[in-house]
């Protein structure tokens, strides 16, 4: 059985597609398949579009952050530590203490070379680059 597109839009909010739970997705495209109502986009869209809103919102980098920011970027510890001249063994660190918050220097390192990586602007003051505070919901719109 073939599913064909429809034009639905999510009636609600689309929690829990992301490892970050204040990750809420608003307008996504649906369409039909023989089991229901299906997300009808790559799922990399909806993580590529929430790693854009964690760098572009300065959401606090903690360790689930810098785990899901590695997975999105699809590299490896080592890839993902090399550019910022740091071990593999220190960025697997970071991802095992998930709610821990990054030092301030790691945090913007971390920022800007994921911002770098997703062809992301961020203002190079250090000061415009430290996150705030973590958002209890921060919504994105999938459309």
């Amino acid at each position: 059985m073939s599913t064909k597109a429809t034009g639905k839009k999510w009636k609600g909010e689309l929690k829990n597609a992301t490892p970050l739970e204040y990750i809420v997705f608003k307008n996504v495209p649906m369409r039909s398949s023989k089991h229901g109502d299906a997300i009808d986009l790559d799922l990399s869209v909806l993580e590529i579009l929430a790693a854009k809103a964690v760098i572009e919102t300065f959401v606090p980098l903690r360790g689930k952050e810098v785990r899901f920011l590695r997975k999105v970027l699809g590299l490896s510890y080592e890839k993902f530590a090399g550019p910022m001249d740091l071990s593999a063994a220190t960025v697997m660190k970071w991802e095992r203490a998930e709610d821990d918050r990054l030092h301030l220097v790691n945090e913007v390192a971390v920022r800007t070379f994921v911002a770098e990586r997703l062809g992301l602007h961020v203002d190079a003051a250090f000061s415009k680059l430290v996150g705030g505070h973590t958002p209890e919901v921060l919504e994105l719109k999938a459309s």
